[in-house]
């Protein structure tokens, strides 16, 4: 399980509900998550404000400078609780996974369940984690 400051999450929830939130209030309540990220904050406002023109990770390490950066962009928005439904999207049964998650099996073990890579099956339990911590929001549904 991830260590995940519920205060920090909660600054986020109530900016992520905020209307108009200033460029001021996104950096402060990012800054204040301290997420490890090679993500400058300023990219990181930008991934903030990117989920909510409901842009792709993709383009918006673009729009970063970097094409390769949409994998950061990616983990830096789940880590800001900004879902897509796609996230969910698993290589495997996620009603298989969630059980063996709960019933305490390491990556190793549901790697091999799967036949997937543990770092795979890592990045999904984190996934869920982040889920979980801010409390199973909505995730927006990419109509493009």
């Amino acid at each position: 399980m991830l260590e995940i400051d519920d205060d920090a999450i909660e600054r986020m929830i109530v900016l992520s509900s905020n209307k108009n939130p200033t460029d001021q209030m996104i950096k402060d309540t990012i800054e204040s998550m301290n997420i490890k990220t090679t993500l400058t904050l300023d990219e990181m406002m930008a991934v903030f404000k990117s989920y909510y023109q409901n842009l792709s990770d993709s383009a918006v390490a673009v729009s970063l400078g970097d094409r390769k950066k949409m994998r950061n962009v990616e983990r830096a928005r789940i880590k800001l609780g900004l879902f897509k439904w796609r996230d969910f999207e698993m290589p495997f049964d996620i009603n298989e996974f969630l059980p063996a998650i709960d019933a305490g099996k390491t990556d190793a073990e549901i790697a091999a369940m799967f036949s997937a890579g543990k770092s795979t099956v890592r990045t999904y339990r984190q996934l869920i984690d982040y889920h979980e911590a801010y409390g199973a929001p909505d995730v927006v549904v990419d109509r493009k």
